[in-house]
């Protein structure tokens, strides 16, 4: 396969792009972890909160949908939303 001068630069290219992305995934990553640090909570949780507005501003309704589910679960636990 011969590559030729401007094929070699759209490669190079795609690649700096992609070691960019690894490095701003990264930087999130911590940022999710900081987050976490400062409200007391395990990461995942920050990161279900960020998936959840993601998604409610894509398509909406996301956040009645997970709030109709969580109380279903409490009724079917024989526990009320707000009890601990």
């Amino acid at each position: 396969m011969q590559i030729d001068t401007k094929t070699r630069e759209a490669i190079e290219d795609i690649i700096n792009r992609r070691e960019g992305m690894a490095s701003m995934q990264s930087q999130i990553k911590e940022d999710i972890k900081a987050v976490g640090e400062v409200l007391g909570v395990k990461t995942a949780q920050i990161g279900k909160i960020i998936a959840l507005v993601e998604k409610e501003r894509a398509k909406g309704d996301a956040i009645a949908g997970e709030r109709d589910i969580i109380e279903a679960a409490a009724d079917l636990a024989g526990t009320s939303e707000g009890e601990e």
